[in-house]
């Protein structure tokens, strides 16, 4: 696996974890030395980041600027987030498994939809800034995943023998609601209300944003050629192009198209988030 080094050129790295947090952290996000404006893609995972160095700027709801540079958690983000990340900026990032939330964090997951707040303030009992100080004082990024993946196997290990969050099994979200219900043997409005709980938007919503991933997925992966939205729309569940058209729209506030011309035509620049070379590439757009 490749490392990060601070005397390295800007990086960004995917890094699966470790098999004890197999299931619940998806990957590790590391980004090196990446300053400037950028659009932080729709992503139904749950993120808990740490900042080795520099800070983000995040537009808050009120329309004023926020500035995070400590240890920071969102749930899903179901539109693109614009951020500004200050001169040397470093962090890395555990990517939660949709609906696994709440084996790491009593946080209610639904009041954390596109935002960002501070880990410290919501949990302060974690310990979250004292592991941000370790690894500032750390060099690679190696290390940075070994640290953070100890800290959350503690976390994991205190909730140990708690309820574990309701989750759906893969595939489940192709079926009808009621038939999901009926499958896991509870009525129709306890399914919704425990689903919104454990991922943090409804049934819908998470459908419908399952198709965006599965197709943007697929277009990281695949060079351009004609005919590639057309098949690529029909692959993923969507009506037709125009629906997956409307989709990225949402989600990303361009047409697919554009947006991975956007994505090709600069490696430095807002869409900089959609561009992962070799193994990190296949780590971010793997399917379940």
């Amino acid at each position: 696996m490749r490392d990060v080094d601070p005397t390295l050129a800007p990086m960004r790295l995917a890094i699966l974890p470790p098999p004890a947090l197999a299931g619940v952290v998806r990957y590790f996000h590391i980004e090196h030395s990446s300053p400037g404006p950028v659009i932080v893609p729709a992503t139904p995972c749950p993120m808990i980041g740490f900042y080795l160095a520099g800070g983000s700027r995040f537009a808050a709801p009120d329309g004023s600027e926020r500035r995070c540079g400590e240890p920071m958690v969102s749930g899903a983000l179901t539109r693109p987030t614009p951020a500004v990340w200050e001169p040397g900026t470093t962090f890395i990032s555990a990517m939660l498994e949709a609906g696994q939330f709440a084996r790491l964090l009593d946080i209610p997951l639904p009041e954390l939809r596109d935002t960002l707040l501070p880990l410290d303030v919501l949990a302060p009992q974690l310990g979250a800034a004292r592991l941000q100080e370790r690894l500032q004082r750390m060099t690679g990024s190696m290390q940075w995943v070994a640290a953070v993946s100890d800290w959350l196997l503690q976390l994991l290990g205190k909730r140990e023998g708690q309820r574990l969050p309701f989750a759906l099994p893969a595939g489940a979200l192709a079926l009808p609601t009621e038939a999901i219900a009926g499958h896991c043997g509870l009525s129709v409005r306890t399914l919704e209300r425990r689903y919104l709980a454990s991922y943090g938007q409804t049934i819908r919503d998470s459908r419908r944003m399952a198709r965006y991933v599965k197709a943007l997925g697929r277009l990281m992966l695949l060079p351009p050629r004609h005919g590639l939205l057309t098949r690529l729309a029909m692959d993923c569940g969507y009506h037709d192009q125009a629906h997956m058209v409307r989709d990225f729209v949402h989600f990303t506030g361009m047409p697919p198209g554009a947006l991975m011309d956007g994505a090709a035509a600069d490696a430095a620049g807002k869409l900089r988030l959609l561009r992962y070379e070799g193994d990190s590439r296949r780590i971010v757009t793997r399917e379940d």
